[in-house]
């Protein structure tokens, strides 16, 4: 796109040049090339304009279809209680994508009382984010059950169960709006001292507090504004700013530097103490330090060692 309004650019200014020479007055050719160059920096993005209204036609599009299309699952008739413990329990899952791929989980067995800190490992494709999609009630299995507190999640509220289960996944968006309103995504009625405690608590309340316009400020698209390690604490103060006693972090360390992971970890130890928290990784960096770890391997869950 920057090649193409260069070009543009100077194709424009080719062309008054042109005229000039061809016969054109002196004092209206000196006012063309004075026109063509103060309106070169916007001919110049019209390329890039031209893309990103593309972009977001085809978002719009998506957004359009998302609306119309139907829930993933269906709600319950009756929703059952929300229930006063969130204890998890797997039991004989079965479950699979459609029914012509072979099942991601088949009789998988997994217990969490509350409190339980989870690393589990394995590499792409092997279930582990099928199992946080599960959790979340984003699909549901073709056979056993995933309880909560001793309630099966499918006489759940979807809503209900994502007050309890909070996710932080390697691609936590933050969207073209001010701090404060992709926090309050988590809690819309959050206060201002809620969403400083967040930031404190992810360890970036002193770069919020140092910008000129603080949690105004606004974070671009993906969180264009901010690196991708300031970005991912902004996404954790979110997360934070939920009451949900279950966390999911589903590679939240994805895509950061070596040195930035294993701060990005420390706070995550320190941040989440007291809920049950389900790490998915492909592999332990030491930063971490879960009460139990689990292989996924062939639909099922394997004690490791590490």
């Amino acid at each position: 796109a920057g090649a193409a309004g260069t070009v543009l650019s100077q194709a424009a200014l080719l062309a008054a040049l042109a005229w000039g020479l061809g016969g054109g007055a002196p004092g209206m050719t000196v006012l063309a090339l004075f026109l063509v160059l103060a309106t070169a920096e916007t001919i110049g993005i019209l390329p890039r304009a031209g893309t990103a209204l593309a972009a977001a036609a085809a978002g719009a599009r998506r957004l359009l279809e998302a609306a119309d299309a139907a829930p993933p699952l269906a709600e319950p008739a009756h929703p059952a209680a929300p229930p006063s413990g969130h204890a998890i329990r797997i039991e004989a899952l079965r479950f699979a994508w459609s029914p012509d791929r072979p099942p991601v989980f088949d009789g998988l067995d997994l217990d969490l009382p509350e409190g339980t800190r989870l690393a589990l490992l394995g590499p792409s494709g092997v279930g582990k984010s099928t199992l946080a999609a599960l959790l979340l009630k984003l699909a549901a299995p073709q056979a056993g059950r995933i309880t909560m507190g001793g309630t099966d999640l499918a006489e759940l509220a979807s809503e209900d169960v994502r007050r309890r289960i909070a996710c932080l996944s390697q691609d936590a968006r933050l969207f073209d709006d001010s701090i404060a309103a992709n926090l309050r995504i988590a809690a819309p009625l959050a206060p201002e001292a809620a969403l400083w405690r967040a930031l404190d608590r992810a360890g970036i309340g002193t770069l919020v507090r140092a910008l000129p316009e603080g949690l105004e400020t606004r974070c671009g698209e993906g969180g264009a504004r901010f690196s991708g390690g300031q970005a991912r604490r902004l996404a954790l103060a979110r997360v934070l700013l939920s009451a949900a006693p279950v966390l999911v972090l589903d590679e939240p360390t994805a895509g950061l530097d070596a040195e930035t992971e294993r701060a990005f970890l420390e706070t995550l130890e320190e941040v989440t103490a007291g809920r049950t928290v389900i790490l998915i990784a492909h592999r332990l960096t030491g930063a971490e330090r879960p009460t139990r770890i689990i292989r996924l391997a062939g639909g099922r869950a394997l004690p490791a060692a590490g």
